[in-house]
């Protein structure tokens, strides 16, 4: 190249190079200016971040005003990394009524990427929520995250490894959760200790745990009731649990389909699950756990089950061997996965015979593998006969 070309050449490329950079502010001003948005906000504000990925070292915050909407160019255009995070544990932490977050992705955070309480009103819809290292116990415990809120509805999102739950809501009432893919994370979507819950078209794939509908005990809302889990495909949830030592989630054992804990008045129905190792669907009373609580007012038991019109199919692999729960199914059935397992724990002032906590089944096929496994009494008197348990017309 002769001489004389080569700076011409260079100025070509710089003029060139800089006429493509996008004109994206520096992450500091943006979370400046976003967070004065928020603290700013009048009622029925949108609040609109730009596509690109940004990296911010502390969360975003709402608090206390009404019907703000926080709205990305995309679920996955506007991207909000707190990878840099040396302040608080939430990427966006919202306490406020009426609030959207819409078409945006968070992640990893220290803790919970999108963290919602005492709300009345949240709407999460095309949202994504994950932890770029893939499954780490140091991952945040929650992707979405709404506690102790009224009427809460996540549509459309996407959440995966989280240590915990990708979609978890906690202590609500009215909560919907539909058309969400929940992978890889230790439970897919976890209803805890709520009230008037529907969990449906949902997609629950290679977590630990697909679906758990949970009370625990010691809470400041116990005794949750009336969940409805339909039209969902739970799908191959044999992902290693990579929960922290300590989690009630640690009990799950990868090959889990759905686990009721403690449930009450649950129908489960029009599922496809499918392929998992150790258990399409178990029913426990939180006796089963051995762990102790002081709130005299809460109740352990799981009962008024319905179970029907769902499709199992079973992973040609042994049980899960890392946890108590596929210890016992190995134990109990020699390496045998489970279609639908019971612990068989009553509660003695129930009345109903051979079936006192009402747990209907109603699955067509010869091939479904159900067991009443006497978990209180040692397994001694493990029953396979569906029959006690089918529905009756009432």
């Amino acid at each position: 190249m002769p001489r004389f070309l080569l700076p011409i050449l260079v100025a070509f490329l710089i003029t060139g190079c800089a006429q493509n950079v996008p004109d994206i502010p520096l992450a500091e001003e943006l979370y400046t200016k976003i967070q004065e948005q928020l603290i700013m906000a009048q009622p029925g504000d949108i609040i609109t971040l730009p596509a690109g990925e940004y990296r911010f070292d502390r969360p975003l915050s709402l608090d206390g005003i009404v019907g703000v909407t926080i709205r990305g160019a995309g679920m996955n255009e506007t991207v909000l990394s707190f990878k840099d995070q040396k302040v608080g544990a939430e990427g966006l932490k919202i306490t406020a009524d009426s609030v959207t977050i819409e078409n945006l992705t968070i992640q990893d955070t220290n803790g919970d990427c999108i963290k919602l309480q005492d709300c009345t009103g949240v709407t999460l819809r095309n949202v994504k929520t994950t932890w770029s290292g893939g499954a780490k116990e140091a991952n945040g415990g929650y992707g979405l995250y709404p506690v102790a809120c009224t009427g809460v509805l996540i549509e459309n999102c996407e959440a995966s490894y989280a240590s915990d739950a990708g979609i978890y809501v906690g202590q609500s009432r009215g909560v919907v959760v539909r058309n969400c893919y929940a992978h890889h994370n230790v439970a897919g979507i976890e209803i805890e200790n709520c009230i008037n819950s529907e969990v449906y078209n949902n997609r629950a794939e290679e977590n630990t745990g697909g679906i758990l509908v949970f009370d625990l005990p010691d809470l400041p809302v116990v005794n949750g009731h009336s969940t409805k889990v339909y039209n969902n495909t739970i799908l191959s949830n044999n992902h290693r649990n990579f929960a922290p030592a300590g989690n009630i989630v640690g009990i799950v054992p990868p090959g889990t389909g759905i686990i009721l804990l403690a449930a009450k008045n649950v129908e489960i129905y029009n599922n496809d699950i499918l392929d998992h190792k150790t258990f399409g669907t178990a029913i426990a009373s939180y006796h089963i756990t051995e762990k102790p609580w002081e709130n005299q007012d809460y109740d352990p038991y799981t009962y008024d089950i319905t179970i029907r019109n769902n499709t199992y199919e079973r992973k040609k692999a042994l049980p899960d061997l890392s946890k108590d729960f596929g210890k016992m199914v190995n134990l109990v059935f020699k390496g045998r996965p489970q279609d639908i397992l019971y612990d068989g724990i009553h509660d003695d002032g129930r009345e109903g015979g051979t079936n006192p906590m009402n747990i209907c089944i109603e699955q067509a096929g010869d091939d479904l593998r159900f067991a009443m496994i006497d978990a209180a009494n040692d397994f001694d008197n493990v029953q396979t006969n569906l029959t006690p348990y089918q529905c009756v017309d009432q």
